[in-house]
């Protein structure tokens, strides 16, 4: 009997619940998809496979096809987690073993019925698929749980060693698979399953080479469900990347953006003019971020001068703009502008410099913006942990983009920023 488990999303297709089954999840998966119960399913599979093995051949396709259900990456903070309000884990629902052994008797005698009758399994192939079936899904079943990880602090034999003992299970229940497998293609060559296959008389070297190609046959299915753990495992791998880097992009625009107006609006509370003129500002700006309606500057030089009135218009500060050379914009020149903004804000707030400067150099190789200030500096090792600017902002930013951010700093010494990007 299936338990009533809630998922996170809603499935738009049929997936295999690994925690609701009990052997890969393909009739937990269907009823859930079809919104009947699970054990109608499972008689189904139960007295299709007793006529010639139909019911066995779809559950194996549908083993193969049917992707295992996966929570989806979050977008959203993990407050709801923390506090309990979100399910983010579930327990393996429990074999019930006498219903799985009233199933197993019921199959075993509709089989034997059918044994007896006109839509009877010839035996050449009844005894061979009865054999290899259950080695396929043991092999098959591996690649649903075995783990992936492996002890990286160790090398060489010893690692080899720690593998084998480690995942010794998983290594015997393959070996046995792959026996069962052997012993099903052999008896199907002892018994001439060929011939019942194609009605004529085969010679031993056509028999061989239907041994041969039952062989391969095999090798692609045993196969098949490992490489497309391989390929899912990878795309869910890029997906998460994706997810984790609109993280910290959103992280590093909100420092950039809202965090700096919510301290000059702090800075000016005394003045209603300037803070309305703060907030409405920063509405805009904020709306062009989520809703993509916000117009870049078509050129590198254009691009920092905008950034550099801005830093203007909210700190009252100087900053002197020199360009040698320019280019047009792409993605990762726009990462580098934002970089060089959040460095030139720094230099603002922190440096108590009322100038600060910027030189641009465009080249064929390389697009480098110094931002420099002559102020008060800092240690560049003891950055406190909810400072993100630097981190976020200007270093992760350019790495992200391919590029690169080297600080010179000292206390007393002034600030130096240079972002890098090849081209």
């Amino acid at each position: 009997m299936s338990s009533q488990v809630t998922h996170r999303g809603t499935e738009n297709r049929a997936v295999r619940r690994l925690d609701d089954g009990w052997v890969s999840g393909v009739c937990a998966g269907l009823a859930a998809q079809l919104k009947i119960p699970v054990l109608l399913v499972r008689i189904a599979f139960v007295v299709l496979t007793s006529v010639k093995l139909i019911g066995l051949a779809f559950y194996l396709v549908f083993w193969l096809f049917m992707p295992p259900a996966q929570a989806r990456a979050s977008m959203g903070v993990l407050s709801a987690e923390r506090a309990g309000m979100r399910t983010t884990a579930k327990t393996k629902q429990s074999v019930n073993y006498a219903l799985a052994a009233a199933l197993f008797l019921l199959g075993a005698g509709l089989l034997w019925a059918t044994q007896i009758s006109p839509i009877a399994t010839p035996h050449q192939v009844l005894f061979p698929v009865l054999l290899a079936a259950p080695g396929l899904a043991l092999i098959w079943w591996q690649a649903d749980h075995a783990a992936t990880t492996d002890r990286l602090e160790i090398s060489g034999w010893r690692r080899l060693l720690g593998a084998l003992r480690s995942h010794w299970t998983t290594i015997a229940l393959l070996i046995v698979g792959l026996l069962l497998i052997g012993v099903g293609i052999w008896m199907g060559y002892q018994l001439r399953a060929p011939e019942w296959m194609f009605g004529i008389s085969m010679d031993e070297p056509f028999l061989f080479f239907f041994l041969v190609l039952e062989a391969v046959v095999a090798t692609v299915l045993i196969c098949a469900p490992w490489l497309i753990r391989v390929r899912r495992e990878r795309n869910t791998a890029i997906a998460e990347r994706m997810v984790s880097d609109t993280r910290a992009d959103i992280a590093a625009h909100l420092h950039d953006s809202v965090l700096q107006t919510l301290a000059l609006i702090q800075r000016n509370a005394a003045d209603p003019a300037t803070v309305t003129a703060l907030a409405r500002r920063q509405e805009r700006e904020l709306r062009n971020y989520l809703y993509g309606e916000e117009e870049t500057d078509t050129t590198l030089v254009a691009a920092l001068t905008q950034a550099a009135a801005d830093v203007e218009d909210r700190w009252q500060v100087e900053v002197e703009l020199v360009n040698v050379g320019d280019t047009e914009m792409d993605d990762e020149l726009a990462d580098l502008v934002s970089a060089a903004k959040e460095a030139m804000r720094n230099a603002a707030k922190h440096s108590g410099e009322r100038r600060v400067d910027v030189y641009i150099e465009v080249t064929d190789e390389l697009v480098s913006v110094f931002v420099r200030d002559r102020g008060v500096g800092f240690d560049l090792g003891h950055i406190p942990p909810d400072r993100m600017g630097v981190r976020e902002s200007i270093q992760e930013r350019m790495n992200r983009a391919g590029g690169r951010a080297i600080i010179k700093t000292a206390p007393e010494q002034g600030t130096e920023v240079r972002l890098e990007i090849s081209r």
